[in-house]
């Protein structure tokens, strides 16, 4: 879920760590009878797995799962009985990969992987990388590159999205689903340009006492290069009918 643009015009929101490349493991040389190359079995795993995304149009490769830093947060169940503990603790570790991805794509500056449907359903990109798309596309156009604090997830709960609430998701022309995860930001948090001679342009900039909230909908998906995921289908700010809705 996203914060800032579209998201984070509305509420605030991102991933930390480093590309992890796509290419064979190191020749090994041998004394007979000739010199040969090989490459391990996971340096040939990764290497699939990397083909795999680009062919789904998520590039750069990203880290695997258990390489990658999880926002911290602490995961409730607010579905009142409708879903248990566990698949609460469950959904809700999915949403924290998705989010450490969707951070890493943002430092990498990786549009294309925004709108691959990776992480998300195509027919929400707008509404939910709208203006994530929209910087991503200033800091080009202006010779920079989008740089990023993201903001800290104090908690997150599973929440039921009732029938009137999902019909307005069918209207809008989003997927509808019957349970979300309701999020509150909170600061400190900021986006700005940064430049080759290292000037930086501010875009967003909140301080520690900034709190806001908002539901992404969506489920469960065991994505084969990316792992456990919770795939987004679409995204509200937790105000008039959502409020009540979010719990938060």
């Amino acid at each position: 879920m996203s914060s800032s643009g579209t998201r984070i015009g509305l509420v605030l929101a991102a991933l930390l760590l480093a590309v992890t490349a796509c290419q064979a493991g190191t020749p090994q040389a041998r004394t007979s009878p000739k010199p040969t190359t090989s490459a391990s079995p996971s340096a040939s795993a990764d290497a699939q797995r990397c083909a795999r995304l680009a062919k789904r149009g998520f590039t750069p490769c990203p880290p695997l799962a258990s390489q990658l830093q999880l926002p911290a947060t602490t995961i409730k169940n607010a579905s009142d009985g409708a879903v248990d503990d566990a698949t609460a603790q469950k959904w809700g570790r999915a949403f924290q990969l998705g989010q450490a991805y969707y951070y890493w794509v943002l430092d990498q500056n990786a549009r294309e992987a925004l709108t691959s449907g990776v992480l998300a359903d195509p027919s929400a990109t707008d509404t939910l990388f709208g203006g994530d798309l929209e910087e991503l596309d200033q800091a080009k156009r202006e010779g920079g590159t989008l740089v990023q604090r993201p903001p800290g997830l104090s908690v997150l709960q599973i929440v039921v999205v009732p029938s009137d609430t999902q019909q307005a998701m069918s209207r809008q022309g989003l997927i509808p689903k019957g349970f979300a995860i309701a999020v509150r930001f909170v600061g400190p948090q900021s986006r700005s340009i940064r430049f080759a001679d290292g000037r930086q342009k501010d875009l967003v900039s909140v301080g520690q006492d900034y709190v806001a909230t908002a539901m992404t909908w969506g489920s469960l998906q065991e994505d084969r290069d990316l792992g456990a995921i919770w795939y987004e289908n679409g995204y509200y700010v937790c105000e008039r009918t959502v409020k009540s809705v979010c719990k938060l």
